[in-house]
Parts: C-alpha cells; structure tokens; sequence
C-alpha cells in the first residue's frame, strides 16, 4: 500500500532535484498541497541534511522568497556498465556530478568482477542511495533474460543478487534502452518524440526505442534485439553486418544497405521522428548514404532524422537519470 506522506516526499523532491524548482510557494502549486504542508516537509529535510536554504528567489513583480536546492552529495549513486570484459563506472550525485569514474577489468567471471566492484563501494565513504548497472543483454524487470556473451549473468535475477550483496535500491538496464532514455534527457527537445537509437556494439547490434518519452521494452524485454531482423530472404540483419570491424569508420555497400533497410523498417512500423547511430560505430560521412538507400524502399518525406550520438555519454547519462530517480523515490523520510 502506498504511503500518502512518502508519495508527496518522492514528488518534492523530484521537483527541486530534477525540474529545479526552488521555493515554497513554487512546489505547493505544482503537488496541490498547501503551503504550510510543503513549508513543514521542507524543514524537516532541512533538519535530516536533504535540502539547503539557498537564499531569495524573485519571481516577477513578486516579493522574494527564500529559495531551496538539494544537498548533492546527501547520497550517490554508483552507475556501471558491463560491455565485453570491462565494467566502466561513475560514481555520481544527485545532479550527475562526477565524484569518482574507472574502469575494471574482468578476471574471472563478469558476476564475480561485478560482485568485487559494488563491495569496494560498500566500503566507501561516501554514502550510496542507489545502483544503476546497464548491460548489453535482453533484461526483463531486473533478470538477465538473453545473454550469450555472459554465462554468469545469464537467467540471472541481477537486480535481487545486487540488492541481497548491498542492501541497496537497484535498477538493471539494456544497454541501448538506457542510452535512448539518456540520449532524451540530454536533448530536452526530444522528450516527447519517438526515437530509435542502433548499437554494433562489441557484442552484436541491439536498438533502444523510445516513444513519447518512454521506453519500449516489450512483454519479455526482447526489444530491440535486431539482430534476427529477417531482412533479406536467407539472411538477417545481423549477417549483413557481422563482418563490419569495430570502431567508427566508412561503411561497406552491404552494410549501407543493410542500415538502409534497418531504418526503412523502423520507419515503415514506429514511424520515429529521430534513429540515431552510436558515434562508436559510424561516422558523419555515412549518413547520406545510409539516406538513399533507405530512400530505394520507402518514400523520402517518411524517413526519420538520422544522428550521430554520443554513445558513452548517452549510456551513462540513462544510467544516471534511472539511478539518481531510483534514489529519490527510496530514501526513507529522515534518511534512513
């Protein structure tokens, strides 16, 4: 059963972390509570160290107000993610700010590497609120559904073995269903648009769609997979591609036609505004090419905007949303 007082909490803090919204009269009006209410919450999150007197605010041809933020480094959240044999992490605050970042190297297998990683954080002086951990896997609610590349996280529920080791809130992501969700919230004027976001990856393509600012993961978080995409009569998508060399560099004819037909499916079905390659991948000098091919199997004016984004950066940037959003909706009323 939810908790009234909790829920109201949650929506104040995620108003003056993640909307900057700074004073007491400004909050009441958005949560519909009454001013004292608010007034009264906001003290005592003063009291517990969450929130900060952060002097006046004036509105227009209003009188000042004092003005309230969130204490960043009340809790962290520690971000990873597992790519091949690396787990690269971030330990960030509340408004993304990075503390510490590394990468670990896995020996051993990825659970124990992963295992070894959250436990020196565990340790750390600084306190954590939540984990945000992203994996190029199918995920279906926190358990590891479809991951050939890593027999130790396969048919793993991830999210309860993380949280049972560190007594922590955990959040488990696809890899590009975090990177299209980041990819939004770093471009705000995305927020609302349909979005298809396509990794090669290291071990195999996968695409994160977003629609109206939510992530489409499917009823058994098999979304995205296009690898098996059927798109030519005795190949997939996959084939076309396999051969393509990591990194960013000048596609082959085969793989331009097989972006092409990729989008063109994408379009003929989502109809997005944007698809996005990971600048990991591909290069700008690709994207025209990609264009008219796409153009041979369906009509100019229905093909998305294509972009290079910035793969790590939207990546992490999911992560954080996902974990920081995690934190605020976990933290117990004083903190405990």
């Amino acid at each position: 059963m939810k908790d009234p007082q909790h829920e109201l909490l949650v929506d104040i803090r995620k108003q003056i972390v993640l909307h900057d919204v700074s004073t007491v009269s400004e909050l009441s009006k958005i949560t519909h509570v009454s001013f004292p209410t608010v007034k009264k919450i906001i003290d005592d999150m003063i009291e517990y160290g969450e929130v900060i007197e952060h002097g006046q605010h004036a509105p227009k041809g209003g009188r000042p107000a004092k003005s309230y933020r969130y204490n960043s480094t009340f809790r962290h959240c520690l971000t990873l993610y597992i790519e091949a044999n690396e787990i690269h992490y971030r330990l960030i605050d509340c408004q993304n700010q990075i503390a510490e970042e590394g990468v670990s190297f896995v020996t051993g297998t990825h659970l124990e590497t992963l295992g070894t990683l959250v436990d020196a954080f565990d340790q750390h002086t600084i306190k954590l609120g939540a984990i945000s951990v992203g994996v190029a896997a199918a995920v279906d609610r926190g358990r590891i559904v479809f991951a050939p590349e890593y027999p130790s996280l396969a048919h793993l529920d991830l999210k309860n073995w993380l949280m049972d080791r560190t007594g922590l809130p955990v959040v488990i992501e696809n890899d590009m269903n975090a990177a299209v969700y980041g990819f939004s919230k770093r471009d705000e004027t995305s927020t609302h648009q349909s979005i298809v976001y396509l990794g090669l990856g290291k071990n195999g393509p996968g695409a994160g769609i977003l629609v109206d600012g939510h992530v489409v993961r499917g009823q058994s978080g098999f979304s995205g997979e296009v690898s098996f995409l059927p798109l030519y009569d005795h190949a997939s998508f996959y084939d076309r591609i396999k051969n393509k060399s990591y990194g960013p560099n000048v596609l082959k004819e085969e793989e331009i036609d097989a972006m092409g037909r990729l989008v063109a499916t994408f379009a003929a079905t989502l109809n997005p505004h944007a698809f996005i390659f990971s600048d990991v991948d591909l290069v700008l000098e690709d994207l025209p090419h990609i264009n008219r091919a796409c153009e041979r199997y369906l009509p100019s004016r229905h093909i998305p905007v294509l972009h290079i984004g910035e793969w790590e950066e939207d990546y992490f940037s999911g992560l954080a949303r996902l974990g920081i959003e995690l934190m605020l909706e976990t933290i117990q009323r004083g903190g405990v």
